[in-house]
């Protein structure tokens, strides 16, 4: 169940929009997404939290030797390891 209401990728605009737009062609082109995920959605509320962790994602998740995918699974599994429920 959604607590949050989630932004429509469709109907945003300015520097939010430029970020859900850069985060689907990454999800396409990667992990053959069709829609901007849910945990991207929820800060498009605020441009500037949308932006720094769209950049944090950049700095950690998309360079250096592994593949996105083993870098997934890393994060899968600190999650679980933390008892993430997310």
């Amino acid at each position: 169940m959604t607590t949050i209401p989630l932004p429509d990728p469709d109907r945003a605009a300015g520097k939010t929009r430029e970020i859900f737009d850069a985060i689907l062609a990454r999800e396409q082109r990667v992990f053959g997404a069709t829609s901007v995920s849910n945990i991207w959605r929820c800060m498009g509320h605020l441009p500037a939290l949308l932006e720094s962790n769209w950049n944090r994602s950049r700095a950690l998740m998309q360079r250096g030797r592994f593949t996105p995918l083993q870098r997934e699974l890393i994060a899968t599994a600190v999650s679980v390891a933390n008892a993430c429920h997310y």
